[in-house]
């Protein structure tokens, strides 16, 4: 048996707000009702597959991204360096790092974010690594406010040469795939 429904009154229109208040990140057409701020769905999953090292102690480091994954209004800029974002909003960055360090003692990986080539004020992580670390999973997140066209770098850096970052090569028993060295996901929010 097939059951139907009907109401009174219209669910939503542009021009009675009938059972739901349209506006306020609720939006319809044709009837469909849409949660979320109209061209809000702007995204991008940017990653690295290649090794990076620290060559000079101390020295800032910009990380690289080589690979744009799925993504609508935010892309790869400055030669892999950057990240651009098509559309003025909030946007949040989740970024993951698979840290490698190949020499002993204690060194502190620094890392911070930049806008339009300026620091970010409060942005600094910070990880202490010990001894030989083959890997060490870091992760954060930020929130910027970006206008159209802005830029943001993730920058590191470290008094120990021998730090970086590195891709995860493919495994066996049982099989598991390769993981990137460096992938950031960042999203509109607003």
């Amino acid at each position: 048996m097939e059951r139907g429904m009907s109401y009174n009154q219209n669910i939503a229109s542009a021009t009675d707000y009938g059972v739901v208040k349209v506006g306020s990140g609720i939006s319809v057409t044709n009837g469909i009702i849409s949660a979320g701020a109209a061209g809000s769905n702007n995204y991008g999953f940017i990653n690295s597959s290649t090794p990076q090292s620290n060559p000079v102690a101390n020295a800032i480091n910009i990380v690289t991204f080589d690979t744009l994954g799925p993504s609508n209004g935010v892309n790869i800029g400055g030669g892999g360096n950057s990240i651009v974002v098509s559309n003025a909003g909030t946007y949040t960055q989740i970024f993951d790092l698979i840290t490698t360090k190949t020499s002993g003692g204690t060194a502190t990986l620094s890392i911070w974010l930049r806008k339009n080539g300026v620091d970010v004020v409060g942005s600094t992580q910070e990880l202490q690594l010990t001894n030989v670390l083959s890997i060490v999973f870091l992760s954060g997140n930020f929130t910027l406010a970006l206008a159209a066209g802005d830029n943001i770098q993730m920058c590191w850096s470290s008094p120990d040469i021998t730090t970086g970052f590195s891709p995860i090569a493919a495994q066996v028993n049982p099989t598991r795939p390769t993981g990137y060295a460096a992938k950031v996901t960042v999203t509109r929010i607003d």
